[in-house]
């Protein structure tokens, strides 16, 4: 198959409203797209989405037993009942405990919390714990963020005499804990209108059923950036009344009046900045999270509720201390772990990874599976082992669903849970093996290579001169992206690269211009520098971008934020190779001289753009075989193809040389016919003209019954003498090759193919390129003067004994084979127009 780096899918909606869109709110049709591709498709639903209001909440009494807890919680509050919070120890579980404590304690409640320990206690509700807060004069425990899985805590609790509120948002089993009341969107007897609140989103809903029950204000201000800061970090979807929450929050990040927000924003940088989702989850995140990875979770809880300034600053310090030696142990993990991969061979045919060994922090190695993850894309699972035990962390390609995988090989793990994309588990170190093999058996049999290839999703296709500072301000307004909303991403294609440079901190970001018709505008990819390495100045390209604005000594540009690159016509050399040899093999073989007419019926398709013709007939169509003949035109097939996305590409079969594997539609790129069995496709397509009218009529006339389909045309006459006066050697180019190999005086030697093509050009004014090279190769080997191998880059020539007679160089089979495909094209064009003169009856009997 072709590899490619990565596939485009472009969204493909109902752009019907398109216009009513744009006019209801003056916006351009583009941004109007994006809102239709991001499933917001009414004038109604663009209004919500736009003009975001906390009024839009829905009423929190829709979620199931709400009205039981609120009632449980007041009627504890007027008793003066101690009320025991129990949270998670990552970002969601200490903002959703921050919250419900501020608020508690604010409506003069007695109220405290309690927050497992990673390392110690593991996850979730836990009888320890319980037995704490018993011990404490706990009366009643709210969970948040955790508890839904707690069948035999909760039946704990009620042994113990403690009433337990359980409030989640993680998926539910069949069965439930038998709780006084739960509270969970993704109960399956909930009828709640939206199901992605994280679990400080469900928190807040509760704190919203009290205020309404008490007819009370909640304090906005001061928790309603940490609702947002929450919510950003647990990376759930930024929809509904995530989209409400967070967009409301972070526009009161700066005005907040918690304490603990301000230190935070002070230590990061961050004070009075336009905070965004970015540093949400890349800044503040990370920092509260560090403190229940490496320490105790209590202290992010103690940094957000604190009352004193100094305090709060001290303890920001110490969580910014604590996120600098996390960052210290993931880069040490994942040094170690690249090494590991770098030094077993097997890692680069497995699909998924497994990484194990021992001394790893456990409360860190899911950061560090999700860096190889992304890096490799293939699953990851680390693996922190501590003596005859290991702790494992695994993260996951949206193609492999992870829990399902690991379900599959449960039998190995003494327990494992998570979800489709992230998962945890601890095994005895002596199962890792067979563990490791045992998953990649699953990963093989379900992961197709188009699985193993990440996809970019682009809103639309733009030109230079379709972007302006309105667009880049309308955009805006889809904000905050993130899951469910991400942030607009468009290609253009075919853009001339000019100015390139890497700038940054050692070359880490790269920045150049692009030119497109007239148009020129500035352009930035952040940590892409490693690409300066494939592209050089005059590059034909495409580029995925979010168009943004540059502000520079007081100038404002446009300014495009590149997202990705990919070099137009782009194949590798050893796919190029691979069809210069088969060509070259082909011409070997005796060929058949004689052309009979077959009684066919061939389906003339004359069209403006015979590539997008293709590509509908692919997607409409299965079982046909398209016979690509010339690399030209496979360059500008292969190219398209990528930007139909993986699944489409999943039923795509490419042939290049002597491969022949069938799938549901199979592309055959061959120069010439090396006589395949073509009687199982249903449809055979011609994209261009053969190099041989032979071969044409030779396939006809073994598709009896079949749909053929001709959609080449006068073009593919001049592409065919391109390709063939680039790759037959001209006389004179032979002679100098042999004589430059008499001239070094050794009978083995190497040569470096790209000097010696400059040398070629230099001395002797002739220009070489690789598929000629090794053709002159072929030749000078048949006439029995050289002998050869090609490893990589190098080209090893070993010369035979100069023979005594002359040699008829135009004699030699294979030259003389490709001078008469040069010398017969005239005559071919001639054949193929009387098919052409006939293309108004789109049937054709030949």
């Amino acid at each position: 198959m072709i590899r490619y780096d990565k596939f485009i899918k472009l969204y493909n909606e109902d752009y019907s409203n398109v216009n009513e869109i744009s006019s209801a709110f003056g916006i351009s049709s583009i941004t109007a797209k994006v809102l239709i591709n991001r499933g917001i498709k009414t004038v109604e639903e663009c209004k919500n989405f736009i003009n975001v209001s906390l009024e839009n909440l829905y009423n929190p009494f829709l979620l199931k037993d709400m009205d039981v807890a609120v009632e449980r919680i007041i009627n504890a509050i007027q008793k003066n009942e101690q009320i025991w919070i129990y949270g998670d120890y990552d970002v969601d579980g200490i903002t959703s405990t921050t919250i419900l404590k501020l608020y508690l304690q604010k409506i003069g409640c007695n109220v405290n919390y309690y927050i497992p320990d990673r390392m110690t206690e593991g996850y979730g509700v836990n009888k320890d714990a319980i037995d704490y807060i018993v011990d404490k004069g706990g009366q009643l425990i709210i969970t948040v963020d955790c508890g839904i899985t707690a069948i035999d805590e909760v039946k704990y609790c009620n042994e113990k005499g403690i009433e337990i509120i359980i409030t989640d948002h993680h998926l539910c089993k069949e069965e439930i804990p038998n709780a006084l009341a739960v509270i969970n969107p993704n109960r399956k007897d909930s009828d709640y209108p939206f199901k992605k609140l994280a679990g400080v989103g469900v928190a807040f809903k509760l704190i919203q059923a009290i205020s309404n029950k008490l007819n009370i204000e909640i304090p906005i201000r001061e928790i309603l950036p940490i609702v947002a800061i929450g919510t950003v970090a647990d990376v759930v979807s930024l929809t509904g009344e995530n989209r409400i929450l967070v967009k409301e929050g972070l526009a009161l990040i700066n005005q907040t009046e918690n304490i603990g927000v301000k230190a935070l924003l002070e230590v990061t940088g961050l004070k009075d900045k336009d905070i965004t989702v970015g540093h949400v989850g890349f800044v503040i995140g990370p920092r509260i999270n560090a403190a229940g990875r490496l320490g105790s979770a209590k202290t992010g809880v103690e940094l957000l509720t604190c009352k004193s300034k100094e305090k709060a600053l001290s303890l920001a310090v110490e969580l910014d201390r604590i996120n600098r030696e996390r960052q210290e142990i993931e880069m040490q993990i994942l040094k170690e772990a690249e090494e590991i991969i770098k030094n077993d061979s097997r890692y680069e045919k497995e699909k998924v990874l497994v990484i194990a060994k021992e001394n790893w922090h456990h409360g860190v190695i899911g950061i560090v599976a999700s860096r190889i993850c992304e890096k490799y894309f293939k699953p990851c699972i680390l693996i922190a082992i501590e003596g005859n035990q290991g702790r494992g962390s695994a993260r996951s390609i949206p193609t492999f669903d992870i829990y399902e995988g690991l379900s599959r090989v449960s039998e190995f793990f003494n327990k494992f849970g998570g979800h489709k994309q992230a998962a945890g588990l601890s095994i005895n170190t002596e199962k890792i093996e067979d563990f490791r093999k045992g998953i990649n058996e699953i990963a093989e049999e379900l992961l197709m290579e188009e699985d193993m290839i990440d996809e970019i999703k682009v809103d639309d296709v733009l030109k230079i001169k379709d972007i302006d500072y309105k667009i880049i301000d309308e955009l805006k307004l889809l904000k905050p992206y993130g899951i469910g909303n991400p942030s607009p991403l468009f290609i253009s294609k075919d853009v001339k690269l000019i100015n390139i440079k890497a700038v940054g901190s050692e070359g880490k970001h790269l920045k150049f211009s692009i030119e497109d018709e007239e148009n020129v505008v500035d352009c930035i990819g952040f940590n892409l520098g490693y690409k300066m390495q494939y592209i050089k100045e005059g590059d034909r390209v495409d580029i995925v971008f979010l168009p943004d604005v540059n502000i520079y000594m007081n100038e404002t540009k446009i300014q495009l934020n590149i997202k990705d690159i990919f070099i137009r016509n782009k194949i590798s050399n050893d796919i190029e190779e691979k069809y210069y040899l088969d060509f070259i093999y082909n011409l070997k073989e005796k060929r058949n001289n004689t052309i009979s007419n077959p009684d066919n019926k061939i389906i003339i398709k004359k069209v403006d753009d015979r590539i997008r013709y293709l590509i509908g007939f692919l997607h409409n169509n299965d079982n046909t075989l398209v016979i690509i003949n010339n690399l030209l035109n496979a360059k500008r097939v292969i190219n398209e193809l990528y930007f139909q996305g993986r699944e489409f590409n999943k039923r795509i079969s490419i042939n290049i040389g002597d491969e022949f594997k069938i799938r549901t539609n199979t592309l055959l790129i061959s120069p010439l016919y090396r006589g395949y069995d073509l009687s199982v496709f249903d449809k055979i397509i011609f994209f261009d003209i053969c190099f041989d009218e032979i071969d044409f009529f030779d396939i006809i006339k073994k598709l009896i019954y079949k749909e053929v389909y001709l959609l080449f045309d006068e073009e593919d006459f001049k592409m065919n003498q391109v390709l063939l006066n680039d790759f037959i050697p001209k006389l004179i180019e032979l002679r100098i090759i042999y004589k430059t190999f008499l001239l070094n005086k050794k009978n083995v030697f190497k040569i470096d193919i790209e000097s010696y093509f400059n040398y070629l050009n230099k001395n002797f004014k002739i220009k070489i390129n690789r598929s000629k090279f090794i053709f002159i190769l072929e030749v000078l080997k048949d006439s029995n003067l050289i002998e050869y191998k090609i490893v990589q880059n190098d080209y090893y020539i070993k010369l035979k004994q100069k023979p005594k007679d002359n040699i008829e160089i135009l004699e030699i089979p294979v030259y003389k084979s490709a001078n008469f495909l040069l010398d017969n094209q005239k005559r071919m064009k001639n054949t193929f127009l009387n098919l052409f003169e006939l293309k108004k009856e789109e049937m054709l009997w030949i």
